[in-house]
């Protein structure tokens, strides 16, 4: 501390105002170091006030959350009281109209804690006591909107609300109460999700720290509203009219995650009566029995059992009123009492067994009675009588005439006493085994019908024992044999005086025939096809035999009859090169014994041709006569045999040799004739050879 001339050290409690009555003074200029300690005199000044402002707002704040949890106390003590009143009373209690009343639990239930007098860490000066605060408490009432400063925010006419309540802007660009309600003009049901609400601030950007609670109200009289975290996935549904509290911790648990009240109870004992308003009542996790009570237990919705669990009632009377269905996913029996002490079914409705899609069997054991004029229908499926069955006296066995369904009898013998008719276009099918007739027998005699035995590839054979007329004199009815036709025995094949046809291969078997009446103008005609005789063929009498235009090949020796001709082509109709006959081996006429021999008569031209090889014509010998000119080729000689002793004449007309002419030795050359015209010799001038020449 600074000293002057005639002045005491002053302590620090008077510093201070010696320093302002220094100044007061005004006795020069204070120095440097006084003003700035007074600088930093009053900034302390300032600090301690501001300091005191703010720990007098926290500690408002801290009584106004007091208020706010006493109020609560205060409201769930209420609660519990109204619901005391409720379990002794049926009824109301008068003046209730327009309050909310929740459901009826033991007062224990909704015990709550007692909060002391302090409040925050310290008591704080000046802070009211307990008795005060509950004298001075507003019982947690809130204003409403989203203006700054609410109690209760409101949320938005929307299906999704999403708050930040972390955020000094989270709601309409302000802070977050901790309590939000639907908005009078709600339209629809709102989705509500709270944000990072582990991050929550109190006042002046300050995060806050331990637990505390969000109120949540339903206030519409529809809509559900659907709370959800965005940190433990939680999802609370708050119906129509109600309310929920949920905390939230800054660090203990699941960060962000809402506490709602537990759903799990102990043991719970209801007085007078239960009512579920909405929801599910789930006790599947549970293994102890359901008892109800002994009045009448009424089931408003459908009921399920699970499983493999069973249904048993008790021996009174049981009454089905609505459609009853077992087992409609599942293969399941209904029985009714058990072998030897069941009592008599009664089912005064239509009994309907299986349906289109699910053919089931209907199996009786003891014996089945109808009684009255009553009709009995079956399905479209087969019926199956495994006893004896009897048709009453005067009573038909009838089967609709329109429908397709069989009638089929067992292995025993089956005996129709009466006329049986088979109606319209039905058919009379018989088992593998023997079908006797014993009466005569007529198919169709009012409409054309066939008369079948099997089918293609499987028929058995057909035996009749008596003779088989197809038509008469007045239905010249055609037989049309599909498959083989045998006929065994010594028995004959004769058919009518209409044309047969043979469509397939014939064959006559060995040491048998095929006649045609020798006296009938019919005649034989055959197919396109090769035409095999395997037997000598003859033409009887003075028919003939007359082929295609075609090649004709005779395979065998080929004997004309004697007195008969052999005729290729006609004369009338022949046209030049079209009658050609032609033999590939050598032709003989006639033969060698005495009297065998005969002529040939050609009335054309004669030409002889070679295969290249030179080939010779050869006579017999006796005289053979060419009533036409003879020529010979060039080139070609007409030899006669040089050993023998044969002549060569000709005619009386000219005779010309063309070439040189050589007698043999010994033979002479005579010319008979001496008149004006004889041939006359002369020796060559040159040679010493004769010549001989006719003179003119």
């Amino acid at each position: 501390m600074a000293r002057t001339a005639g002045s005491r050290p002053m302590d620090s409690q008077h510093a201070p105002a010696a320093a302002a009555s220094h100044l007061v003074a005004g006795k020069g200029r204070p120095p440097l170091t006084q003003m700035m300690a007074v600088g930093v005199l009053m900034s302390m000044a300032f600090l301690i006030v501001y300091m005191y402002q703010v720990i007098d707002g926290l500690h408002r704040e801290q009584q106004g959350l007091h208020r706010e949890q006493q109020g609560l106390l205060r409201e769930q003590h209420e609660m519990r009281t109204q619901i005391s009143q409720l379990a002794g009373s049926d009824q109301y209690p008068s003046g209730s109209s327009n309050r909310l009343v929740t459901q009826q639990v033991r007062p224990e239930f909704l015990e709550a804690r007692r909060f002391g007098p302090e409040v925050g860490l310290r008591t704080l000066e000046g802070a009211d006591t307990f008795a005060e605060a509950e004298r001075r408490k507003l019982a947690a009432i809130f204003t409403t909107g989203q203006t700054a400063g609410v109690g209760c925010y409101e949320l938005d006419d929307a299906a999704v609300n999403t708050i930040d309540v972390s955020s000094l802007t989270g709601c309409n660009s302000k802070v977050c109460p901790d309590c939000f309600v639907t908005p009078a003009t709600l339209s629809q049901g709102t989705t509500l999700t709270i944000q990072a609400c582990s991050g929550a601030q109190w006042v002046r950007s300050t995060t806050r720290t331990g637990i505390w609670v969000y109120t949540f109200i339903n206030t519409h009289a529809t809509y559900t509203v659907t709370v959800v975290d965005n940190g433990g996935g939680v999802t609370y549904k708050i119906p129509a009219g109600s309310f929920v509290t949920a905390y939230c911790a800054s660090a203990l648990g699941t960060t962000n995650r809402l506490y709602f009240p537990s759903t799990d109870l102990p043991t719970l004992t209801v007085d007078s009566g239960f009512t579920l308003s909405a929801g599910a009542f789930d006790a599947s996790s549970s293994t102890g029995a359901f008892t109800t009570s002994s009045g009448t237990v009424t089931l408003s919705g459908n009921t399920a059992i699970s499983g493999a669990s069973t249904f048993v009632t008790g021996t009174g009377a049981i009454s089905l009123n609505g459609h009853t269905t077992v087992g409609p996913s599942a293969p399941k029996t209904f029985n009714v009492g058990v072998s030897g002490t069941a009592g008599a079914t009664s089912l005064f409705g239509a009994l309907t067994v299986g349906d289109t899609s699910n053919t089931a069997a209907t199996a009786v054991y003891g014996t089945f009675l109808q009684t009255g004029a009553y009709t009995f229908g079956t399905g479209t499926g087969t019926i199956t009588l495994n006893g004896h069955t009897t048709v009453a006296t005067a009573k038909n066995l009838h089967m609709t005439a329109g429908g397709a369904g069989t009638f089929q009898t067992g292995t025993g013998s089956a005996t129709l006493n009466g006329d049986t008719t088979i109606s319209g276009s039905g058919t009379f099918t018989t088992g593998s085994g023997v079908v006797q007739l014993n009466g005569d027998t007529t198919v169709g005699p009012s409409a054309s019908r066939t008369f079948t035995v099997g089918v293609s590839g499987i028929a058995g054979a057909t035996t009749l024992y008596g003779s088989l007329t197809v038509g008469d004199s007045s239905n010249n009815a055609a037989t049309t044999l599909v498959g083989s036709f045998v006929q065994s025995g010594l028995n004959t094949f004769a058919t009518g005086t209409g044309t047969i046809s043979l469509n397939g291969d014939t064959t006559v078997a060995s040491a048998k025939n095929l006649q045609m009446a020798a006296g009938g103008s019919g005649s034989f005609q055959t197919g396109t096809g090769s035409v095999t005789l395997n037997g000598n063929t003859q033409i009887s009498s003075s028919n003939t035999f007359t082929t295609g235009t075609g090649a004709v090949e005779l395979s065998g020796t080929t004997l004309v009859t004697a007195g008969k001709t052999f005729t290729v082509g006609s004369a009338i109709t022949a046209a030049a090169g079209t009658n050609n006959v032609q033999l590939f081996g050598d032709v003989f006429i006639g033969g060698s014994t005495t009297g065998q021999a005969t002529s040939l008569t050609i009335y054309g031209n004669v030409a002889f041709t070679n295969d290249g090889n030179p080939k010779t014509f050869t006579s017999s010998h006796t005289t053979h006569t060419f009533d036409g000119d003879i020529g010979i080729g060039a080139g070609y000689d007409l030899t006669m045999a040089g050993t023998g002793a044969g002549t060569f004449t000709t005619g009386t007309g000219t005779v010309q040799i063309n070439g040189a002419t050589t007698i043999a030795t010994g033979k002479t050359f005579t010319a008979l004739d001496a008149g004006p015209n004889a041939m006359k010799c002369a020796a060559d001038n040159l040679q010493s050879n004769l010549y001989c020449r006719a003179s003119r």
